[in-house]
């Protein structure tokens, strides 16, 4: 974690402590104005009480400025930190990750605020009060004592549930998100499993034990506090019954009492937050953890006159391919569905372990990731953002007239609005038009060769056509890999080379 706030800690901790004086000290102050003589100085300790509300009330701004003003930067920094070990990684668990670790970072980034404040200020309040109740000679020290004795031991009792309880629901918050990530997506096909009684819906997802062990949480923490509120109650039972014979003889003795009826208000906050510490805990874990693979190195280094392929395969494929390429023009892998075309590209990319020997030029090439291949999937990836961020997400130097041109080029001429927002909550894409979009990107990106992946699935005529040309422009000075099982007439009089898989 980054520095510790100290300056809000300190002010979180003079706000709880002013509170607990001016409690202290009004209690003195009202017995006292009943115990003592008229001519007693009222105003002293009026002013006092004053001065004590006042830090108190700018004590509490302060921090929750403070506070959250580090909670928004300690965010940043920690969703920072998590992109640049991203970078070059690819999330391997596909279920809520950016919901996922959203909540982690916040979790982390609020620990301060929530948990250590408020621990921080009941340590303070408990050493302060059994420290001014003893120093005072007050009857009742010990029973303090023993209070103080009786939080520390829930306190930890709590911190070691909450443990055990976070790591419980940890497990049931990822199962869930599988769950619900396979049950939706499924959505389409429902109407062939619902019957009379919904029974598909009562297999649904459900998040009861995260909620029943959220609960359990909850419920412990204020039943700790009930506790400490039912020992405080009998030990003004005690007190006063101890005493009943000599009486207490002094204004300052209403301070125990008071303390012990109000130690559920002092206290309350921090028991209820004990438990903060195990979700904690486990965001930290889970960012801790490598999820993320990494890719492929990158490696330099382009051809200049031919590309060759040498028992060259992905390892998923049950056999190599051996060919030559050409460094331009439009090449076609041409086969059924599920022949290997998909793995061969990801292999041609470095996007995927492969074997064999690929060669530039004659001279054999590292395994790695291409400079200036790109990879232009079936299933393209369409950001949760706007237009221009999917177009252009690298943010290079580009005007709305060039990602204008490329969508145009490929058909997507109603795309006209750069900030229009893509995806929930804005202009939902059909699977033909994300196809189209990932190729304008693609063209945006200027790759020296191009691996494209049935980009003629859901079209139709017109689009195809549209498709067809801006890949045959494109491959006027580049390569351009075309792997499909539908080849346009077009595509087959003028590829440079056609390769049966």
């Amino acid at each position: 974690m980054r520095n510790i706030p100290f300056i809000s800690l300190l002010l979180a901790i003079l706000h709880t402590t002013s509170g607990l004086l001016i409690l202290i000290f009004s209690s003195w102050f009202l017995a006292a104005c009943a115990l003592l003589p008229v001519n007693f100085n009222y105003m002293l300790p009026a002013v006092i009480i004053r001065a004590l509300a006042l830090t108190r009330i700018g004590a509490g701004y302060g921090h929750m400025w403070l506070a959250h003003h580090d909670l928004l930067g300690r965010t940043t920094w920690l969703r920072s930190e998590l992109f640049n070990r991203l970078k070059d990684h690819i999330l391997v668990e596909k279920a809520g990750d950016v919901e996922k670790l959203a909540a982690q970072t916040e979790m982390l980034s609020s620990v301060w605020v929530g948990w250590v404040a408020h621990q921080a200020s009941a340590a303070v309040l408990v050493l302060l009060s059994v420290s001014v109740v003893t120093y005072l000679t007050l009857p009742g020290a010990a029973l303090m004592w023993i209070m103080a004795g009786l939080w520390l031991v829930i306190s930890l009792w709590l911190v070691y549930f909450g443990l055990n309880k976070a790591a419980s629901q940890a497990k049931d918050e990822q199962a869930f998100r599988y769950q619900s990530e396979h049950f939706f997506a499924a959505s389409s096909l429902w109407h062939l499993q619902l019957n009379e009684n919904n029974q598909q819906f009562r297999n649904a997802p459900q998040l009861s034990s995260v909620w029943q062990k959220q609960q359990a949480v909850e419920s412990a923490g204020q039943w700790g506090l009930w506790l400490i509120h039912g020992a405080a109650i009998a030990a003004i039972g005690a007190l006063f019954w101890s005493n009943q014979q000599d009486g207490f003889g002094d204004a300052t003795a209403i301070i125990v009492p008071m303390l012990l009826l109000s130690i559920t208000d002092w206290l309350g906050r921090p028991v209820g937050t004990v438990a903060h510490l195990g979700k904690y805990r486990q965001a930290a874990q889970a960012l801790k953890r490598d999820d993320a693979a990494p890719l492929p190195p990158m490696v330099k280094g382009s051809p200049e006159r031919a590309i060759e392929l040498q028992d060259f395969q992905a390892q998923t494929m049950p056999h190599g391919v051996s060919v030559k390429l050409p460094v331009s023009g439009l090449v076609v892998l041409l086969g059924a569905s599920g022949c290997g075309k998909s793995s061969l590209m990801k292999a041609l990319a470095g996007l995927v372990p492969a074997q064999g020997e690929l060669l530039f030029d004659g001279n054999t090439v590292a395994a790695g990731r291409r400079e200036g291949w790109v990879y232009v999937e079936q299933s393209p990836r369409i950001l949760e953002a706007t237009l221009k961020m999917n177009l252009n997400p690298a943010e290079k130097p580009m005007t709305p007239e060039v990602m204008t041109q490329a969508l145009a080029q490929f058909g997507l001429e109603s795309l006209t609005n750069p900030d229009e927002w893509l995806g929930q909550g804005g202009r939902r894409l059909s699977g033909g038009e994300s196809r189209r979009l990932s190729l304008a990107r693609a063209q945006l990106a200027e790759p020296d060769v191009w691996l494209v992946d049935e980009p003629f699935e859901g079209l139709d005529e017109r689009n195809q056509q549209l498709v067809e040309a801006g890949l045959l422009q494109a491959a006027g000075g580049n390569l351009v890999i075309v792997a499909t099982h539908v080849l346009p007439a077009e595509l087959t009089d003028r590829a440079a080379q056609i390769i049966e898989m």
